[in-house]
């Protein structure tokens, strides 16, 4: 609390505090003034909270914002009239998460990102992509490019991508799908038919679940598809757009102590009778915010053994769930881009909203706010101007950004051939990187180094295995930046 000349602190434990009650008031001094000019939260879960012009003399309710302090970067592109918001990337880059007490994460730092909202559009010959890190974690890129994809319209193409709780991770494949329909009928756990729900991208997603007190965390659910009339001589694969909000390492150490286990999506198989046997023990989820991922069913579903049930314990929402027969790959055209440009400044943070009341939410690139009440990891980060070759390929020489900062990506139109008649083309990111947050019990949360690399056999890794520190990889890193900054505009 700050009022004046004075400040004061005051740390809450649980069962500690006024009268060993935690919802009774904290006191707080003001001397001589009517007001504190501000009071200043750390929430439990790192997020940052500040509270002007509170009164004296009177109590005041504060509650915890609902507000995401780490998730990944978010992607914007021309598309034609503006830059416009995309989705997020790199959902699986994060590093040093804790799953369970002594236990962490190891990164998937590789993502095919599709543009499914709108295709990029040429502007003076060029397309233009810009990833920025507008939350409060440590965002790192070592590769950066772009996918085109030319293939006949009646083909869909999507990257064979999820997240997966631990490794092998996803390999790089595309898949070229066609006849993409929605299930015949779609059930939840509660034997509510959610066919409306889940069979077009409106917003609106089957949550008839509980949330568990763990941000992440819901009571087991789960959705069971009938596909319908499937070709015995086909082969199909689900297509499954949704969001998850994610658990964090506080929640899972929450969650831990209190004996609670996450269970992520698991595919049964069953038929017309209601036996399910077991299809897919890990089936993935999508990284962050509302995107397509994509499951083959190859040898899982035929014309007897048509329904799947989806099961999972995560606060994960399915917008649209299609069911698509796979196409020959052959006739596709793929052209791989290496960035024109690769340009790293200072933008901001491009500001959420809503556009119907319902979550996630999402980034508008019209209105950008120079600051952000952000904590900072101390070190060194990658200086302003040209890092193009700092993404041309994966080498662990990194991009390393502070929230604000902004990598700008621009790669020539003229380098692709002319679309044939009857065909369409398709863009995707090409990402890969990592990504740390400031959870109070993430590994180092407080500093840029140690790097994770692309060898390490885990993070935090052992004495044994170092970075590959080199003047190559040292060279690009020089803007150190210190800690408790409010704000990612400055450049010292």
């Amino acid at each position: 609390m700050k009022a004046g000349a004075s400040s004061s602190r005051r740390e809450v434990r649980s069962s500690s505090g006024y009268f060993s009650q935690n919802e009774l008031p904290l006191h707080f001094g003001l001397g001589e003034s009517a007001k504190a000019d501000y009071v200043r939260f750390l929430w439990p879960g790192g997020v940052k909270q500040i509270e002007m012009d509170v009164r004296g003399g009177e109590t005041t309710r504060i509650e915890e914002l609902n507000r995401k302090g780490t998730s990944c970067p978010i992607l914007y592109a021309w598309d034609g009239e503006k830059i416009r918001f995309v989705t997020d990337f790199l959902g699986g880059s994060a590093y040093g998460n804790l799953h369970a007490p002594g236990t962490y994460n190891y990164p998937d730092t590789d993502e095919v990102v599709k543009m499914e909202t709108f295709p990029l559009v040429a502007k003076d010959g060029l397309y233009e992509m810009r990833w920025v890190n507008q939350l409060e974690e440590i965002i790192i890129y070592d590769e950066a490019g772009l996918l085109v994809v030319d293939h006949p319209t009646e083909l869909q193409v999507f990257p064979n991508e999820r997240l997966m709780p631990e490794p092998p991770y996803p390999e790089r494949e595309l898949y070229a799908v066609r006849n993409a329909r929605a299930a015949l009928r779609t059930t939840d756990h509660l034997g509510r038919d959610v066919t409306e729900l889940v069979s077009d991208k409106d917003r609106r997603y089957p949550d008839e679940f509980e949330l568990l007190p763990f941000k992440g965390y819901a009571e087991s659910h789960s959705l069971t598809l009938e596909l319908g009339v499937l070709d015995p001589g086909a082969s199909y694969v689900l297509l499954l757009h949704g969001w998850v909000d994610y658990a964090d390492s506080s929640s899972n150490l929450a969650a831990s102590q209190a004996g609670v286990s996450m269970v992520t999506p698991y595919l049964e198989v069953g038929d017309a009778t209601g036996h399910f046997e077991p299809g897919l023990p890990e089936m993935g989820f999508p990284a962050g915010l509302p995107k397509t991922m994509l499951v083959d069913l190859a040898g899982l579903v035929t014309p007897e053994r048509n329904r799947v049930r989806i099961t999972t314990s995560m606060r994960l929402y399915w917008d649209q769930i299609l069911v698509a027969e796979r196409a020959s790959s052959e006739e596709l055209r793929v052209f791989e881009l290496s960035a024109r440009d690769a340009e790293l400044r200072f933008t901001g943070y491009p500001q959420r909203f809503n556009p119907d009341g319902r979550a996630p939410f999402l980034y508008t690139y019209d209105t950008i706010a120079k600051t952000e009440l952000w904590g900072t990891h101390e070190g060194y980060y990658t200086r302003y101007g040209d890092v193009r070759e700092l993404v041309e390929s994966i080498d662990d020489r990194y991009v390393v950004t502070h929230h604000g900062d902004e990598l700008r990506l621009t790669f020539e139109a003229s380098e692709l051939p002319a679309l044939r008649d009857g065909w369409t083309r398709s863009f995707m990111a090409l990402a890969d990187g990592f990504g740390k947050d400031m959870d109070l019990n993430s590994a180092t949360p407080n500093r840029v180094e140690p790097l994770p690399f692309h060898g390490m056999s885990a993070y935090p890794y052992p004495e044994s295995e170092a970075f590959p520190f080199s003047p190559a990889h040292r060279r690009y890193n020089t803007r150190y930046v210190g800690r408790d900054r409010l704000s990612g505009a400055s450049n010292d």
